[in-house]
């Protein structure tokens, strides 16, 4: 059957995880943004924050080099760029975090230029420390996947190293995530909505190059805001991704997909917080 000629309600013939996620998260707010396309697309500074870092991050996998200076510049720019530190800007996201229940704090822009600058320099003593002479395979990779006869699975992987592991090769799928000082709790480290990206990125990625689910581990590398030691930024968060684990989830990906086909959206009204459509036209 030919892919182009099928109509999935968003107009795609393939699904990414964070549109599963969202899906899970609230079909409603699915609905609104990939088939009704009413998302109002609003920058943050979390964003374009972790884009950047991403680009280095990327960037120091495949050539082992560290952009510090670069990376700053590109913050500084962006944060003069969209106003960050505006007063009329921060007081309307003390507004828009108040009218979805959370209250906001705001950080200016030489605290991000020194995130950065420490996360930076604690990324390759971490990588070292934590995968033994490793070598760099691949970053930002691209899967696009057959669901089955009409749908398809895409998405970039962020990166994948390979280290020796005894005498075997032991293949990381590693994706980076920015975080608070904090990291994050037991329940988002154990969520299907966080954990399902690395156990399809697995399933497909291993499939497509022939390398047994056992020799790969999947890995979340928090790098997190707010701490002053190079070396303690980063924080591993395991996946678990065995067989049952990666049935799972794909067939919560098989479920969203007949879901949309049904034409059933329903509003999750506990996860409200953050939603960008609550008290909106949208949703009330």
């Amino acid at each position: 059957m030919n892919k182009n000629n099928i109509q999935f309600p968003t107009g795609k013939p393939h699904v990414s995880f964070s549109e599963v996620s969202i899906w899970k998260t609230c079909s409603w707010k699915h609905k609104l943004t990939y088939i009704d396309k009413v998302a109002p697309f609003e920058t943050s500074v979390h964003l374009e924050y972790g884009t950047i870092m991403h680009d280095a991050l990327e960037h120091f996998l495949e050539h082992k080099e560290l952009k510090i200076n670069e990376v700053k510049q590109r913050l500084t720019q962006k944060w003069l760029e969209c106003q960050f530190d505006l007063e009329d800007n921060i007081r309307e996201r003390h507004i828009i975090a108040e009218q979805q229940g959370w209250k906001y704090r705001h950080n200016y822009l030489d605290e991000w230029l020194q995130w950065s600058e420490t996360a930076l320099l604690g990324i390759s003593g971490f990588m070292n420390k934590n995968y033994p002479e490793w070598e760099f395979v691949s970053a930002e990779e691209e899967l696009y996947e057959s669901i089955d006869d009409e749908m398809s699975f895409k998405g970039f992987i962020d990166g994948i190293i390979k280290y020796k592991k005894g005498k075997k090769d032991k293949y990381v799928i590693i994706d980076w995530k920015t975080a608070g000082p904090r990291g994050w709790d037991r329940d988002k480290k154990t969520d299907i909505k966080t954990t399902a990206q690395l156990m399809l990125y697995k399933y497909y990625w291993g499939a497509k190059n022939n390398i047994s689910y056992r020799d790969i581990a999947c890995n979340f590398v928090l790098i997190r805001r707010g701490i002053k030691t190079p070396e303690k930024v980063c924080q591993i968060v395991e996946v678990s991704a065995g067989d049952k684990s990666m049935m799972k989830a794909n067939k919560l990906v098989k479920n969203m997909i007949n879901t949309v086909k049904k034409g059933m959206f329903l509003k999750n009204r506990n996860s409200c917080k953050f939603c960008p459509f609550l008290n909106t036209e949208h949703c009330k």
